[in-house]
């Protein structure tokens, strides 16, 4: 009896620990807010859903890194994925594409936000 009931709790506060900080990321970021993409140390993005750059080249776009550092994005939209992950669907501010291809790519914004590919603009 006793190990259900620290099996209840310990779920619980599992889940209350998990509820809070998704929600504290989720409060600060909002459709329509602007964040700036970028370029991580070791020039390759994990939490933000660029192509690789061998299809940008074959699609024949800009095959640089360098043309997203310090780009302003507008988050357009925000969904969660089954981790329980925020996924945002960032656009350009300036209305160009990414590369010369894509209106739009995707991230997981916590995780983008920790390693400091994306940043929030104040």
């Amino acid at each position: 009896m006793k190990n259900a009931i620290y099996t209840l709790i310990f779920a619980l506060f599992l889940n209350f620990n998990a509820f809070s900080t998704t929600t504290n990321i989720q409060d600060s970021v909002v459709i329509g807010d602007v964040l700036t993409i970028n370029t991580p140390e070791n020039q390759t993005f994990k939490d933000v859903d660029f192509p690789k750059l061998n299809l940008i080249v074959k699609r024949g776009g800009v095959a640089s890194f360098n043309s997203v550092d310090n780009v302003a994005v507008v988050v357009s939209e925000m969904k969660e994925d089954n981790n329980g992950n925020t996924i945002v669907v960032l656009k350009r501010q300036d209305g160009k594409k990414f590369f010369n291809q894509y209106k739009e790519v995707s991230a997981n914004l916590e995780d983008a936000l920790a390693s400091g590919e994306l940043s929030i603009v104040k």
